[in-house]
């Protein structure tokens, strides 16, 4: 039978709230940590809090999963679920039993723990919290192993795991998400900074608004409908997609792996492989630069008035809008492959093409001056004050 007591306050200014206990039940487990026969009892604890004057719910678990969702509340309902894992049942049940959840308002935090007996070699303790929030409130969690859930909440969100994955889902603020092991998706963010970090695991973001940097060692970034912001993604070990966004600047880096952006607009536009392919389609920029160490460049109406794009190992192949402006400056380069370049209809201005091992055609009138070479062209299209510069070390080179 559960057991209710009422919200008391100290002289200290600290609250701290009693538990509704409910009755425990025993799971057996065999080869836990190591050992066989090892036994878990678990029970949950529930208690509520009212909101008061906290801005900021702060909720730590050394060993468990936190959910937090926000409603249209005043007041905090926490679940704890606490196991206990022991070599029998009876001390697994003790363990299990010992432990307090407590929930602290201090100033404008209302901070939830779990106070815990002192553990011997092959014991241990999980808490893991699913708790509905007020929904304007700032958010802070924390666990050490387990997952994070934050739903609906319109404040600061932190939340940081040592190992597992974090979802967000509906925030408005300011959104900091950091996990050592395990992936982290985001749907609808809305915040003056998103920043989301993985050691190793993948990152999923869709609708998000606000500069956004989201940076993995080993796994994808993946974005869908961004906007409102400046846009960083990073990943050491993976492939970056990014489509349907609109920027400030948007950089996009990997050092194994291949970038894809499509449907993308912003004054600046990066996109960077060390090892793999660059991919651009329907991208509008003031400008566009893009690199592959090992891998080719592939861009498709693309509109921008200032173009580099550089293939160490890898054929460029380019294809112009028909909004380019007519003055646009490209400059692309391949160490070994071809090139294959559509410029703008209306351009008008300077071009240089030449290879050192391959072929040079054009399609377009160029009026030439100096010398001709099967190798190099270099002359002017109309009078403007655009320029084109492509050129091969190893493979030819063709100018729509």
């Amino acid at each position: 039978m559960a057991i209710h007591s009422a919200w008391s306050k100290s002289m200290l200014g600290i609250c701290v709230l009693p538990l509704l206990a409910t009755p425990g039940c025993v799971i057996h487990l065999s080869n836990w940590s190591g050992s066989s026969n090892q036994a878990t009892s678990e029970r949950t604890v529930t208690q509520e809090a009212p909101r008061g004057t906290s801005s900021t719910l702060d909720v730590q678990t050394e060993s468990g999963s936190i959910a937090i969702a926000g409603g249209e509340t005043e007041t905090f309902k926490i679940e704890a679920r606490i196991a206990g894992h022991a070599p029998t049942e009876e001390e697994a049940k003790q363990l299990a039993e010992q432990v307090e959840i407590t929930a602290e308002a201090v100033g404008d935090t209302l901070r939830v723990r779990a106070r815990k007996p002192d553990l011997k070699d092959n014991r241990s303790i999980s808490v893991s919290y699913t708790i509905s929030s007020p929904r304007r409130m700032n958010v802070n969690c924390h666990s050490s192993y387990g997952s994070l859930t934050v739903t609906d909440i319109e404040g600061t969100v932190t939340g940081k795991s040592t190992n597992g994955s974090i979802k967000a889902d509906n925030i408005q603020g300011t959104t900091n998400l950091d996990t050592s092991y395990g992936s982290i998706t985001c749907n609808t963010i809305a915040g003056k900074s998103v920043t989301l970090r993985s050691t190793n695991g993948s990152i999923t973001i869709a609708d998000c608004k606000g500069t956004l940097k989201a940076d993995t060692s080993y796994g994808s970034v993946a974005c869908r409908q961004f906007s409102d912001g400046d846009l960083s993604l990073k990943s050491t070990n993976g492939r970056i997609e990014l489509t349907d966004a609109s920027f400030g600047s948007c950089d996009a880096d990997t050092s194994y792996g291949s970038v894809a952006c499509a449907h993308v607009k912003g004054d600046r536009i990066k996109l960077q492989s060390g090892n793999g392919n660059v991919e651009l389609n329907d991208a509008q920029a003031g400008k566009i630069e893009m690199s592959t160490s090992y891998g080719g460049i592939s861009a498709g109406q693309i509109t921008t008035g200032d173009l580099t794009a550089r293939s160490g190992n890898g054929s460029v192949n380019v294809t112009c809008s028909n909004a380019c402006p007519p003055e646009m400056k490209a400059d692309v380069r391949s160490s070994y492959g071809s090139i294959t370049f559509a410029a703008p209809p209306a351009f008008a201005g300077q071009v240089r093409l030449s290879t050192s091992y391959g072929s040079v055609r054009t399609a377009r009138p160029v009026t030439m001056s100096g010398e001709i070479d099967k190798k190099n062209i270099r002359g002017t299209i109309g009078q403007g004050a655009g320029s084109i510069h492509l050129e091969s070390g190893n493979g030819s080179i063709e100018l729509k």
